[in-house]
């Protein structure tokens, strides 16, 4: 049986062996929890204290942000669309835009269900036209599902405009399997990445990368790259270590995934984006979303926890 329980900033999905915390601030997810043999609960995800916590700390790191409309870095916050010139200036890593203008929205619960098979919520946000780099009107919408299956996530984007508007999406979830960085092995469903410039814009170039075909130790591993995937295998990611696999199973809506290895060598971001960092001037994965039209991006995470 699976269970939803709500309040004004939280929004918890259970069942009896794994639960999912959701903060409506920024649409976030905040615990992801697997109960273990033993029968102790294990997050997977790098949580915030509460929401005030979230509120006050989450540029620092970005962890669980919303990408959107655009994820990662924009070069110089600079862009042109059906030639016209814009420039972005929410939040900048040294002179980029970054990680979009979602991420610190409140979301406002929509709709929700829960029966013997799921537990579910849909929860939206409307970007109202308030950074003047980007004038096109657009709702986001995010529906929750969790499920003996494991925990997705759709993101539905609808342009409220009456011109189009470019689009990308994507998430910027910390993960830990507990202990260090050292201690656990990545497998990525991709042999090529993209070539990032030193301010980790794409300069153009693709570069042939084989390392995480198979399942390899990320002991000394630094990564800050984007992966290209290949959609080969059944999962595009997993994560291992101390007694813990976390998969994760994006469709084709999301071809790219940026890997992050932060110096405190204790999480892991895993970012499931639709385009590639700078993709409103590089077009790689840019989505033009004309007046009125949707488009969705989901992902899905399935964690297991392995007996002794």
């Amino acid at each position: 049986m699976f269970t939803l329980t709500t309040d004004n900033d939280r929004l918890l999905l259970a069942s009896a062996d794994l639960r999912a915390e959701i903060y409506l601030y920024g649409g976030l997810l905040n615990r992801y929890e697997i109960r273990r043999p033993d029968g102790t609960w294990f997050n997977i995800v790098k949580a915030y204290d509460t929401p005030q916590h979230a509120r006050e700390s989450l540029t620092e790191w970005f962890r669980s942000g919303k990408l959107s409309p655009y994820a990662c870095r924009l070069r110089h916050g600079k862009y042109s669309f059906d030639g016209k010139a814009y420039q972005c200036g929410k939040f900048k890593l040294a002179e980029h835009a970054a990680h979009g203008l979602m991420y610190d929205r409140e979301f406002t619960l929509v709709n929700s269900h829960a029966d013997g098979q799921s537990a579910e919520v849909e929860i939206r946000a409307d970007y109202a036209q308030d950074d003047s780099g980007y004038p096109f009107p657009f709702s986001l919408t995010v529906r929750y599902r969790l499920s003996a299956d494991g925990l997705s996530i759709r993101s539905t984007v609808r342009n409220q405009g009456a011109t189009a508007m470019p689009l990308a999406d994507g998430w910027h979830p910390y993960f830990t399997l507990g202990g260090k960085t050292d201690d656990w092995s990545l497998e990525i469903d991709s042999s090529k990445r993209l070539g990032f410039d030193a301010d980790l814009v794409p300069d153009g170039s693709m570069i042939d990368d084989t390392r995480f075909q198979t399942t390899s130790s990320l002991v000394g591993i630094e990564l800050d790259n984007s992966f290209v995937l290949a959609r080969s295998k059944p999962a595009a990611c997993t994560l291992s270590g101390n007694g813990l696999t976390l998969s994760i199973y994006p469709d084709a809506s999301y071809p790219y995934l940026q890997i992050f290895t932060p110096s405190t060598r204790d999480t892991i971001a895993i970012e499931n984006l639709s385009g590639a960092p700078d993709c409103f001037n590089n077009g790689l994965g840019l989505i033009k979303l004309d007046a009125g039209e949707e488009a969705a991006f989901e992902t899905r995470y399935h964690i297991a926890a392995n007996r002794p």
